[in-house]
């Protein structure tokens, strides 16, 4: 067992929504195919990502997270647009956009990072910003193809789906890419008495 497990919060999405996402990505593969693609089981939104968390701290990260979300109801996004950090004419960062629902999305992050932050992680500088990554540009020659790619890509809303729980991930770093796993799901708890 590695003394420290590389660790992010994050809201899944569904696996129709994923492959709607993938289409999207291959019309980006044709024009920048060196572009370190995300493989589509690794689509999700990042909540807040913490690096490498101690063994034996795993389980007040899980207690942090779950008492954050507490009180928060299932609530619906949407899926469109695609960009790229920092601007689509200097891409490093390939995105899919949250359309819908940022706002709770933006108010989720803020109390999981204010939670952490009890707990010694470093608080958030930036501003939280909904997007599901799809790829990472490693080369200049990529991103110059890519830059008017994304700037003319019209994709319109993919759909949406009901946002119903958090997972704390775990993140095994490998050759071939990345390998995520879930540690825990945390599902929102609707309170007694409402009418979902």
């Amino acid at each position: 067992m590695p003394d420290a497990i590389r660790t992010f919060v994050a809201v899944l999405i569904s696996d129709s929504l994923k492959r709607r996402i993938s289409l999207v990505q291959e019309e980006f593969k044709k024009v920048a195919p060196k572009v370190k693609w995300v493989a589509n089981e690794n689509y999700h939104i990042t909540i807040k990502f913490l690096g490498g968390v101690r063994c034996d701290r795993i389980e007040a990260v899980l207690q942090a997270v779950g008492s954050a979300v507490e009180g928060i109801e299932p609530f619906d996004i949407e899926i469109g647009e695609a960009g790229a950090f920092p601007n689509p004419g200097r891409p490093k960062t390939v995105w899919v956009g949250v359309t819908s629902g940022c706002e709770m999305l933006a108010g989720i992050a803020g109390r999981v990072d204010e939670a952490l932050e009890k707990l010694g992680f470093e608080k958030e500088t930036r501003p939280f910003r909904s997007h599901i990554t799809i790829g990472r540009v490693k080369d200049d020659c990529d991103a110059k193809e890519l830059g008017p790619a994304l700037k003319n890509a019209e994709i319109g809303q993919l759909g949406s789906f009901k946002v119903e729980s958090v997972a704390v991930m775990k993140s095994d770093l490998r050759r071939e890419g990345p390998v995520y796993s879930v540690v825990r799901e945390i599902v929102f708890q609707t309170p007694e008495g409402s009418s979902h």
